[in-house]
Formats: structure tokens, sequence, C-alpha cells
């Protein structure tokens, strides 16, 4: 342990010696004598915020058919969200539809219920820090369509986000 300390201390007066930038936040004891040395050091480390939502597996567009019109619903399952998000007081999916010929669109697989109808809507997330990354959430979708809607192939009607809480 004493061999390890004084190797520090070498180190440190080597690197301190060497450093013109070292001088001026230390104190060095220079000429006859013992060697002394002694420095501060600050720092700081910054983790930049990070909020990613990845959808996985979910179709560009769906293919609306007559007994999906007499059912009044389309269910699309297979679709999986990889979040990552660092923030400490968690984070917020917001969803809204992105195609008229649905009035909602029910998010099935989350903790919580998220239905978007004629405006956006939010569920509340809990945080993930200190976590290990969680696999990807397997999620489906009951769309429910709106009144005159017709068969044919629509684009994908749920836009998901990630918020601050």
């Amino acid at each position: 342990m004493r061999g390890s300390k004084a190797r520090a201390g070498w180190m440190a007066a080597a690197l301190l010696a060497t450093s013109p930038a070292a001088f001026g936040a230390s104190d060095v004891g220079m000429g006859a004598g013992a060697l002394r040395a002694s420095a501060s050091l600050d720092f700081t480390i910054s983790v930049p915020h990070v909020m990613q939502l990845n959808v996985l597996g979910q179709p560009a567009a769906i293919q609306v058919t007559a007994d999906d019109i007499a059912r009044g619903t389309v269910t699309v399952s297979g679709a999986q969200l990889d979040l990552l998000v660092n923030e400490r007081d968690g984070y917020v999916i917001r969803a809204q539809l992105a195609n008229p010929v649905f009035s909602a669109a029910k998010v099935l697989g989350l903790p919580g219920p998220l239905v978007a109808g004629e405006g956006a809507t939010t569920l509340r997330m809990a945080s993930m820090v200190g976590r290990p990354k969680p696999a990807p959430m397997p999620v489906s979708y009951e769309l429910q369509l709106a009144p005159g809607a017709t068969p044919g192939q629509y684009g994908w009607p749920v836009a998901l986000s990630l918020e601050h809480p």
C-alpha cells in the first residue's frame, strides 16, 4: 500500500512539473528538501437527455375490408415499442390520430390506457433511470372506423411520440 501511495505521489509531481496549466491551480514546493505537491481538479460530467421511440413491426398502411366496416373496428397486432429514456421524472407517450378514416385508436399492451380520439392523448410512464434497458414492448392497436368509412388501403393512422412529463 505504501509503495502505491509513493508511486501516486511521484506521478502527481511529474504531471505537475511538466504541465504549465497545473501550476496555476497547484502548490509545488521547489528546491532542496522533500518534494511536496498538491493540486485540485474540478470536472463535470454532463449526461445528454435521451428520449428515443422506435416502433418495430408496424405496417405503413392498413387494408380495410368490408368485414372490418361491418365490425366497425380493425385490430392490428405485431408491433413493438423500443424505448430508451433517461429522464428521472419519467416520460409521456403521446398518441394522435393521423387519418380521418378512423375515429379512435386504442394502444393496447401499455401499463395504462392510451386512447386517441379527436385530439391527442397522453400516458405518463415511469422512469427507466437506474434500470437495464427493457426489451421492446409488444403492443396492438384497436382502431375504430369513422362513420362512412369505405374499404380500401389507408396510411397508418396513429402517430406516437415521446414528451417530457
